[in-house]
């Protein structure tokens, strides 16, 4: 029983962002993402990551835009497609021009933001009811 107990505490299960990944679908996830030799035109993530800070684009901007930093979501534009060479990812080429125009976009992966809908408030009602000024008083000059 506190084998067991030891066992769940020591799980080597990975935490993702979407908990209905399960360890089977990121390992196959994984292995679609993954080629023998980077393809012809390709550039290292390091090699953009690096233009993006130049360029004064945040990278986390680059990494939600192939998808994650594990690729778990697709990518905002097939341009960022990436794939795996061993422990290394890779870009196509054109990232480095089309692609960073993309990012330099404020309009580029803009999230919309719904506001809460403000409570109406009744008067004197509420958890805080709001001060009532005072009447100043004026002493009468001697």
């Amino acid at each position: 029983m506190v084998e067991e107990q030891n066992e769940k505490e020591k799980s080597t299960r990975r935490t993702y962002r979407n908990d209905d990944w399960t360890e089977e679908q990121v390992k196959a996830r994984r292995a679609e993402l993954t080629r023998e030799e980077a393809p012809e035109g390709y550039v290292k993530v390091s090699e953009v990551d690096a233009a993006c800070r130049a360029a004064g684009i945040p990278v986390s901007k680059l990494v939600r835009a192939f998808g994650g930093d594990r690729g778990m979501s697709a990518p905002a534009h097939p341009l960022f497609a990436f794939v795996y060479v061993g422990r290394t990812r890779y870009l196509p080429g054109n990232v480095l021009t089309e692609g960073l125009e993309m990012l330099a976009n404020p309009e580029f992966l803009k999230t919309v933001r719904k506001r809460k809908p403000k409570a109406e408030v009744a008067e004197g009602t509420g958890p805080v009811k709001k001060p009532q000024k005072k009447a100043k008083v004026v002493r009468p000059q001697q």
